[in-house]
């Protein structure tokens, strides 16, 4: 089908119209306006076509098997009176490393967990546990040093447990970003490894109506998930959108190439619906999300005393695992979690002031874990609620213009949060209120090939903890707090706390040429201590170890630097960075040391675990993180990545425990030519390898890391449109030598192997309707 795109004044044709069906793109008009549609399925659809300066033009087409049709596609100039106003200014350019999953990227991602699909990202891998949940690492730091933001708010949960993996769905996500650095000036002064961001879609904008339906099978731990979207924009009330999400997961437990991991099923769902309405300037929006998750927690993570678990270490398989089953159901041990996020935003245009923000948002996050027990008991043996109520506002204001080439464009703004956590159940940690602000001022300046931006932000926290007296004394005994560093004697103990910090940023970017630039940025920040690095007393089964938090701690500092040389040709992008992280007063949570060297155990009545203590040391991180992809060729694309970090506990000249071991990851995708109604045809092949981690302290680390091992993966997929309807499938293997490995960063290390080979297909249905 040749065809034809002119200027509707001029009868001048117009080149460089983009060509689309729905969400796929077609093409671009030639130099003479001319585009061919090529292999149309037989059907109704809507072509549009886009061009700067013009009006989206739409023609519906009715194709037929062997009918061939030239049509004729007329473009109206805008009226050069009007101004169009974009839904969002330019996002401002981040001074740190950052890399952005969307579209097809973040679409081969679809059924993976959080960790999982964020773990191709250069300097980002997992800390995985014993349930076969994650939670990201990044440069180095994780959990409490990692925020992650929902929605632009912080996600609040139980984030110190090690097999705490953050209880959000990434099938919310039309974006996830990665902020590699410390961030603490405009996220928070815990952001110092970096931070997440997972962006829902926009809701539309003009009337119509867009659908998604994902459905993946998975193998390996057979089972599977199913997700859909809704969106909508009602034409009969103009400036109303609104959206609705679910999603489902169910999977049995997962195989190692030799054993199953007995255990390790997953049941997990997620609904959220929001509603915006904008009124001129001004827009509204209204969300809530819920995520709820039964997780069992692998039969392998027991031992009755030190000598099983040091006996255990030279097995090649878990005692027992004759009798592991890859089934469905989920017994004890195991943990249930659900997580509530609501929230309501508002943003107006004040003027010649600027834009004024608001979001106030409110979240629940609930955690039963349930350890094995006489059969006559029932109910959860460890339950925490933690509520959290939080308002933000934020006024960016218009930028100022110096002169031609140069202006200021900045953001102030205010945090409030307040925090009541209640907890039941066997001693592990109190219950405890805090309340806390923030201010912060981040400013900018936009020169013709340079920019550069300084922030500072200031925090008050206070927070008060009632112990058990049976509590208090044992951390007294202990050695992890002074008996006089709390409350009168009573029962409980109350202990409060209050801190006072400051972070503070300078970056700057030149851009050498159109394709080059250089960033750098210098940061600190300081980080009170989280509840539970002061006040945890106990083990729980999704965490095998006795951990004794510290009171009196105070926050950590941390001083960053980073550089990092960005390259976007045609046919080449590219991104390397380095980085340094001195960190004074580190609270380093690690197995406590017996006079004579070796580590501490306790003998609880639920069997034996290694003892880990809270305290402070000096540490320094540095590394290096980067990846390069190229296309020689339309047809083919290349990619490499490198990721090395470095950290060591200044205090004792020792390394720390759980810093990711070198990894390298290569890969190649072969794209194919359309063939009938199938386009974006592509197959990859890609292969990482993770190095043997040599710097570690043995008797910290238990045991010597497990050696270096290399993953096969490869992947096939299309897609095909049938009239408003965009189907794609995709075929995914991982791990495809079935290569038996440990990973370094994974408490499963010490008593099982990873997952064997594992097979994911998926089916993806996007429908869009238009007017």
């Amino acid at each position: 089908m040749d065809s034809h795109v002119i200027d509707a004044d001029t009868h001048e044709a117009l080149a460089g119209a983009l060509v689309r069906v729905g969400d796929a793109v077609l093409g671009d008009t030639d130099g003479a306006g001319h585009f061919i549609l090529r292999d149309l399925c037989p059907g109704e659809l809507t072509l549009e076509v886009e061009l700067m300066g013009y009006t989206v033009a739409r023609q519906q087409l009715a194709v037929r098997g062997g009918q061939v049709v030239s049509i004729e596609i007329e473009l109206s100039a805008m009226d050069e009176e009007v101004i169009v106003v974009e839904d969002k200014a330019p996002v401002a350019t981040e001074m740190r490393a950052t890399a952005v999953l969307s579209g097809a990227a973040l679409a081969r991602k679809r059924g993976q967990a959080l960790a999982e699909t964020l773990s191709e990202v250069p300097g980002v891998t997992q800390l995985r546990s014993g349930s076969g949940m994650a939670k990201p690492i990044v440069r180095g730091q994780y959990g409490r040093r990692l925020l992650i933001l929902v929605d632009a708010v912080r996600h609040r949960a139980q984030e110190w447990g090690i097999d705490h993996a953050p209880e959000i769905d990434p099938f919310i996500a039309d974006r996830l970003t990665v902020v590699r650095g410390a961030a603490g000036v405009r996220y928070g002064p815990d952001a110092i490894g970096g931070a997440v961001l997972v962006d829902p879609p926009d809701l539309l904008t003009r009337p119509g109506l867009k659908t998604e339906l994902h459905v993946i099978g998975t193998a390996n731990g057979s089972g599977g998930n199913v997700a859909a979207r809704v969106q909508a924009a009602p034409t009969s009330l103009p400036g109303l959108a609104w959206q609705l999400e679910g999603s489902f997961k169910r999977l049995a437990s997962a195989s190692t190439p030799d054993y199953p991991l007995d255990n390790t099923g997953v049941m997990e769902g997620s609904l959220g619906a929001t509603v915006g309405y904008r009124r001129g300037s001004a827009d509204y929006k209204l969300s809530y999300r819920r995520y709820q998750a039964e997780l069992g927690v692998c039969s392998c993570l027991r031992m009755e005393s030190s000598d099983d678990f040091y006996a255990q270490l030279e097995r090649e398989r878990p005692l027992g695992s004759e009798a592991y089953r890859a089934d469905f159901e989920i017994d004890r041990p195991s943990q249930a979690v659900a997580h509530d996020l609501a929230l309501a935003r508002g943003k107006w245009e004040l003027g010649e002031l600027g834009t004024l923000g608001t979001t106030l948002s409110f979240q629940h996050d609930h955690r039963e874990e349930y350890e094995i027990v006489r059969d006559a008991v029932t109910g959860p043996q460890f339950n925490f609620r933690l509520f959290t109520s939080e308002l933000e506002a934020a006024l960016t204001h218009y930028p100022l213009h110096l002169n031609d080439h140069l202006h200021v464009r900045g953001t102030v703004g205010a945090v409030a949060v307040g925090q009541l956590h209640s907890y039941s159940g066997l001693p592990l940690v109190p219950d405890h209120r805090s309340l806390g602000a923030g201010v912060f001022a981040i400013e900018r300046l936009v020169g013709h090939d340079f920019e550069l931006e300084a922030g500072v932000r200031y925090d008050v926290l206070g927070r008060t903890s009632e112990m058990q007296r049976r509590d208090f004394l044992r951390l007294v005994r202990s050695g992890q707090l002074a008996e006089d560093a709390c409350g009168p004697e009573m029962d409980p103990v109350e202990c409060s706390s209050l801190f006072h910090t400051v972070s503070a940023s300078v970056g700057g970017l030149r851009q050498l040429t159109p394709a080059w630039a250089v960033k750098l940025d210098l940061s600190t920040a300081s980080r009170p201590p989280n509840p539970d690095e002061q006040y945890l007393n106990g083990s729980a089964p999704t965490f095998p170890v006795v951990g004794l938090g510290k009171p009196d701690l105070g926050a950590e500092t941390t001083y960053s630097a980073s550089v990092t040389s960005t390259f976007q040709g045609a046919r080449l992008v590219a991104e390397a960075s380095a980085y340094a992280n001195r960190i004074e007063d580190y609270i380093y949570f690690a197995p406590a040391i017996g006079a004579d060297g070796a580590p501490i155990f306790d003998v609880l009545i639920r069997g034996t675990y290694p003892r880990f203590i809270t305290k402070a040391v000096d540490a320094l991180f540095y590394g290096f993180d980067g990846g390069v992809s190229a296309t020689p060729t339309s047809f083919l694309e290349l990619g490499a990545q490198l990721s090395m970090v470095r950290a060591r506990n200044l205090s004792e000249d020792s390394p720390l425990v759980f810093v990711p071991p070198d990894r390298v990851r290569a890969s190649a995708t072969y794209k194919l030519p359309a063939r009938g109604c199938w386009h974006d045809s592509f197959v990859s092949l890609a292969g990482t390898y993770v190095a043997r981690q040599e710097r570690f302290d043995l008797a910290a680390d238990f045991a010597p890391p497990p050696d270096a091992y290399f993953l096969l993966g490869a992947e096939a997929g299309a897609e095909v449109q049938l009239g408003k309807h965009t189907l794609k499938l995709a075929l995914q293997g991982q791990n495809l030598l079935n290569t038996r490995y440990r990973d370094y960063t994974s408490l499963l290390r010490y008593f099982a192997d990873q997952p064997g080979t594992q097979v994911l297909l998926r089916l993806s249905l996007l429908t869009s309707s238009f007017p």
